[in-house]
């Protein structure tokens, strides 16, 4: 009977010390994951500013190349700015006869 108690309690004993092990091991993997959580976490937070920045840029060159005119526009107005100074050129011909 004695020899029956000591085997149950040499098994508890194994058992136990296998939990704590355990028990110490999901906690260093929890410790690591809490880590890796917070380093992404800060990479996200990162990122987010980044797309936000790039997002404001997009924004604005889509505005900037909405306000610059195209070749054909430039051209147009040229043509017409030139008409313009040979008016004036013409008026001011006539004005000094």
């Amino acid at each position: 009977m004695a020899g029956e108690l000591q085997q149950t309690l040499e098994r508890l004993r194994n058992k136990s010390t296998l939990l704590v092990d355990r028990y110490n091991a999901l906690c260093r993997s929890k410790a690591d994951a809490d880590v890796r959580i917070k380093e992404m976490s800060e990479i996200i937070e990162r990122q987010k500013a980044e797309l936000e920045r790039l997002s404001s840029e997009i924004e604005y060159l889509k505005i900037a190349t909405t306000l610059v005119p195209d070749r054909k526009e430039v051209e147009r107005s040229r043509a017409v700015l030139s008409g313009l100074v040979r008016e004036i050129d013409k008026c001011i011909l006539e004005l000094k006869e």
